[in-house]
């Protein structure tokens, strides 16, 4: 059967009425779509299905409203407070079902606020295996010195410019969109771009080659992105002071001061897959909070906050909830028997794994998921959620997930556990080659080496030495004498010790695994190439020495 996908308007100027065209009409993002835009082709059809979400925009008078200038009050009166979409008037008359399942948020604090605070903790959210990573979740960063100046602002388009330059180069398995709070400012960080692409023939080239892998960049501002995602997400937010020096910011937000403000921010704050990246030249102590304010200016100020401080808490999934059962208890101890760190009820909302096995060389993941036949389990309203759908989302989410069946425990638990034991010491084996547990003899030789020739010029220059120059040399000295020779072949974009990597190292001296992962950016640790990762503990090792 012929199938159309096309716009309401479209729809009704184009297709001949006649007694039944179609069997089935699915009108999707009905929130943005006024009841008198859908009548007409909704009287075309015999069945309707009305999707959407009332917690995002309601109609808008965007397309209306570009093209006047009304000063600093331009984007105030793009968000309607009084039409109604055809969803909120199909709502009130007849019977709906909530989708509640989320799984576009590979991290479970993407969806966190919105859940919290608009969606009453009603979702239904999947457990991330990267509980503290700075590849998943969000990333908050105040642009000191950004001015918020005729609509724009100018400090922000700078830092988001260079962030993307640094995206294209070492992330390009990573979509990537941008969002602005106004046009304004979208069409300044488009021209910062283009601008730069132009001057920048190395970045002009990592474009064309991010573009052909993974599509456009896409620049919208919040009227237009619903409906939009992509793996990370920028948001310049573009208010702030309004010159440098001076910490009070107008408390004009465009439209999120009116009614239905907060349903921008929700629009927002869920367009990101596995990273949302927020540019801020103002913080949650910027923000005014009266018994008037408008909703939608508490909600971001509220945003703030969880960004700066992660008040939720809720970010790695640990509920420190008890086991749901002996079964799964008896698990867990045999597991801890044999070495592994056990967590249990991993997750947020709606769904959690029964046990979660810690990476013992880098704690701030998983090594597996395991399920056992528990609440979770039976609490499904189908076998096709029970044993296909859920394992396949966490396992898109990046878990590896075991199940084992109480009935086979009892019976014999060995059997069980011989097979997860195995699995287990495999990824471990895997996780110590990633990290590099081990330093090797010849290594030590070489550390010890720079570290005496270090301590040596240090008693003969007292307390006048660079610290920082001595660690930059330490690790440029291990580069060329131990990993350039046994690693020949690796490009000079990919080595762990290349230039970018070893002024990263010396500005925020990791000195476990742990601290690398939380300090160093996401797109240096990327790019290292595998090979290379065994020796970070020599490096730790260095930097240790170093700090005394």
């Amino acid at each position: 059967m012929p199938c159309f996908m096309m716009s309401p308007m479209s729809a009704a100027n184009y297709v001949k009425r006649s007694a039944g065209s179609f069997d089935l009409l699915i009108m999707d993002e009905a929130s943005q779509i006024r009841p008198e835009d859908a009548f007409g082709v909704i009287s075309k059809a015999d069945q309707v299905v009305i999707v959407g979400d009332q917690k995002q925009l309601p109609p808008t008078n965007f397309f209306n409203s570009a093209m006047i200038d009304d000063g600093d009050e331009e984007d105030d009166e793009m968000i309607l407070d009084g039409p109604e979409s055809i969803l909120e008037m199909a709502s009130t008359r007849f019977a709906s079902r909530r989708l509640r399942w989320h799984y576009r948020s590979q991290h479970e604090s993407l969806i966190a606020f919105s859940n919290s605070r608009f969606y009453n903790d009603d979702l239904v959210i999947f457990p991330s295996p990267h509980n503290q990573s700075k590849d998943y979740g969000i990333q908050f960063e105040r642009i000191k010195n950004g001015v918020f100046q005729n609509h724009r602002n100018l400090e922000e388009v700078k830092v988001i410019v260079e962030s993307v330059k640094n995206h294209v180069i070492h992330a390009l398995d990573e979509s990537l969109g941008i969002v602005a709070m106004n046009t304004h400012q979208m069409d300044a960080i488009e021209r910062g771009i283009e601008s730069a692409i132009k001057s920048d023939t190395e970045f002009e080239i990592n474009h064309q080659t991010f573009v052909k892998n993974k599509g456009e960049i896409f620049i919208k501002n919040l009227e237009t992105v619903q409906g939009d995602e992509r793996d990370v997400i920028f948001i310049s937010m573009t208010y702030g002071p309004p010159k440098a020096g001076v910490s009070n910011v107008y408390q004009r937000f465009g439209p999120i001061n009116k009614e239905l403000g907060w349903r921008r921010l929700n629009v927002l704050f869920t367009r990101s897959r596995k990273r949302m990246h927020i540019f801020s030249s103002m913080g949650s102590e910027s923000i005014q909070i009266g018994p008037n304010t408008k909703r939608g200016v508490r909600e971001m100020r509220n945003f703030f906050k969880y960004c700066e401080t992660g008040e939720l808490a809720i970010e790695d999934g640990d509920t420190g909830r008890p086991p749901d059962s002996d079964f799964e208890i008896a698990v867990a101890n045999e597991l801890e028997k044999h070495g592994y760190e056990c967590k249990a009820q991993i997750g947020v909302s709606g769904f959690f794994i029964d046990l979660a096995v810690v990476d013992p060389y880098m704690p701030s993941r998983y090594l597996c998921g395991v399920e056992c036949d528990g609440a979770t389990y039976h609490s499904a309203k189908s076998a096709r959620d029970r044993d296909r759908l859920r394992q396949e989302i966490l396992e898109r989410l990046g878990w590896r997930i075991r199940r084992i069946w109480s009935t086979d425990w009892f019976m014999n638990p060995q059997a069980e556990l011989r097979p997860l034991l195995d699995e287990l010491e495999q990824l471990k084996a895997a996780s110590k080659q990633e990290v590099g547990e081990y330093v090797e003899e010849a290594e030590t030789e070489v550390i010890d080496e720079i570290v005496d020739a270090a301590d040596q010029k240090e008693d003969e220059v007292g307390d006048v030495v660079d610290t920082e120059a001595f660690l930059q040399e330490q690790l440029e000295q291990f580069n060329l004498e131990v990993v350039v020779k046994e690693e020949p072949d690796t490009p000079s974009a990919r080595r762990l010790l290349r230039p970018a990597m070893i002024e990263a190292l010396v500005e925020h001296t990791p000195i476990d695994e742990y601290e690398f992962l939380e300090l160093i950016p996401g797109y240096l640790r990327q790019s290292i190439d595998p090979k290379e990762g065994k020796y970070l503990t020599s490096v730790f090792s260095i930097i240790n020495n170093s700090l005394g």
